[in-house]
């Protein structure tokens, strides 16, 4: 029978650990792309296959199915001179509107918003249901200072913004060296939500796990 599975013979937070850690992304879930928009909010939904282990038995099926869908990852990572593109990794069908949570991850040295703003606005509007949102920031602060630092300050209260449009927010993980003003705007906006600050990273790169 299926419940005979030495893995359902262990203690559900054992087994949760386990299951966690077999579902964590790596480089290769991402499809990371120039066109994001056109490969992620198309009409025909994007897919990737479904964790093996899923498929093996209903019961690893029903057990693994809230955190496979219901969970997602966007990626904005360099990968050239000037070429920064973005990626989700998801299991299955990709349907915003059905996450729970969702991880931003912007692995780029400087924060670089014209090339993921938008994108990021309009997968926002399609997450209706979304309870958590993880921020992983890895940009070097921007000094508030010159023409730079207003056009820096005026996306930054874009991204509030967008952020504040999510209705059922409750959670808000940050990770990563963010300045105290940050974490001022994201209480401010959040009154609903329990914000949580995290000062390493939650990314990890290959070689440095």
């Amino acid at each position: 029978m299926e419940t005979e599975s030495p893995l359902f013979l262990l203690p559900r937070e054992v087994r949760d650990r386990i299951l966690e850690f077999y579902l964590a992304f790596e480089h290769a879930d991402f499809q990371d792309t120039l066109r994001p928009q056109l490969v992620y909010l198309d009409d025909v939904p994007y897919a990737r296959p479904l964790p093996t282990l899923m498929l093996t038995c209903k019961s690893l099926y029903r057990e693994l199915a809230p955190a496979v869908h219901g969970q997602a990852v966007l990626r904005v990572e360099v990968h050239g001179w000037g070429d920064r593109r973005i990626g989700v990794g998801v299991r299955g069908n990709l349907r915003f509107e059905r996450l729970d949570k969702l991880w931003l991850l912007i692995a780029t040295e400087h924060p670089n918003w014209n090339s993921w703003l938008s994108f990021f606005g309009e997968a926002v509007k399609r997450c209706k249901n979304l309870k958590t949102l993880a921020i992983d920031w890895a940009p070097r602060p921007v000094d508030s200072a010159g023409w730079t630092g207003r056009v820096n300050t005026k996306k930054e209260d874009e991204f509030f913004d967008i952020i504040a449009s999510l209705q059922e927010l409750r959670v808000i993980h940050v990770y990563g060296n963010i300045t105290p003003g940050w974490m001022s705007r994201l209480e401010g906006i959040a009154a609903r939500a329990h914000v949580v600050c995290h000062r390493f990273r939650w990314w990890r790169e290959p070689g440095l796990d």
